[in-house]
């Protein structure tokens, strides 16, 4: 099956020179809040939005789950409200709801505990991917709670593909109107095979997707970085590796629909 995103974010790109790189080629971009400096919230990301541009904010819990740490969650919530505020585009914004990966009941008592928080952020216009964790529960199931919990269906269903997958049965009892693969763009088969469950009783749904566009490139942005003249920077802040990946983002950017 072939298949185009409407939006494919490039995560990873929350270090200030990868950032600014992004932003410059005007890609769909895709940060983790808690490494978020005030400067991005402030300033880069809502100017990226302003201007058009597209922003995935990840909350940071499947690193938090990769290294068995915990998440405070009200400083997440605190830097996607700020983003929130300072943009006049929130329509250009997706952020994730709260959840612990690979765990419906603790999932499902986040969601309980910040339901107002996350109707407030869907009646603001943004688009809140709220992830569909694995349990005794089918995905159908969750879905049908969490529009229990938040009162509407205006949000988008969050599809694990990395630790804790939803598989392609499950993703064959869902019904919904937008859809977000959380963790991987590039097709395999067994993405392959969850997008044709999905499309098979959605097919007019919005389907977006994040990766880290930069770790499989981290050697050639290096590579890339050495070979370029220290005098021919665009300004302050135009740095070598800021070069660098924007050099190769134009070569490599994602496949977006609606870019």
């Amino acid at each position: 099956m072939s298949h185009l995103w409407h939006l494919a974010f490039h995560s990873g790109m929350s270090a200030s020179s990868d950032l600014r790189a992004a932003v410059d080629v005007g890609v769909p971009i895709g940060v983790v809040a808690p490494l978020l400096s005030l400067s991005k919230i402030f300033l880069a990301l809502p100017r990226h939005l302003d201007a058009g541009g597209s922003v995935f904010m990840d909350s940071g819990a499947f690193a938090a789950f990769q290294k068995s740490e915990g998440i405070i969650w009200e400083r997440v919530f605190t830097k996607y409200e700020s983003v929130i505020l300072m943009t006049t585009n929130p329509q250009g914004l997706s952020i994730v709801a709260p959840d612990v990966i690979g765990d419906q009941i603790a999932t499902l008592k986040l969601w309980t505990e910040h339901a107002n928080r996350v109707k407030r952020w869907i009646d603001q216009g943004v688009r809140v991917i709220v992830p569909l964790q694995r349990g005794n529960l089918c995905a159908a199931e969750m879905l049908e709670l969490a529009k229990q919990t938040f009162g509407t269906d205006r949000f988008c269903a969050g599809i694990p593909s990395n630790l804790e997958a939803m598989s392609a049965e499950d993703c064959s009892t869902l019904f919904h109107s937008d859809f977000h693969v959380l963790g991987r763009v590039i097709l395999t088969e067994e993405l392959e095979r969850k997008l044709g469950a999905l499309k098979a009783n959605n097919p007019e749904a919005n389907y977006t997707a994040d990766a880290n566009w930069l770790r499989a490139r981290t050697k050639k942005i290096s590579v890339e970085a050495n070979s370029l003249s220290p005098d021919r920077s665009m300004g302050l802040g135009d740095t070598k590796r800021t070069r660098a990946v924007r050099n190769i983002l134009r070569q490599e950017a994602y496949v977006s629909l609606l870019a």
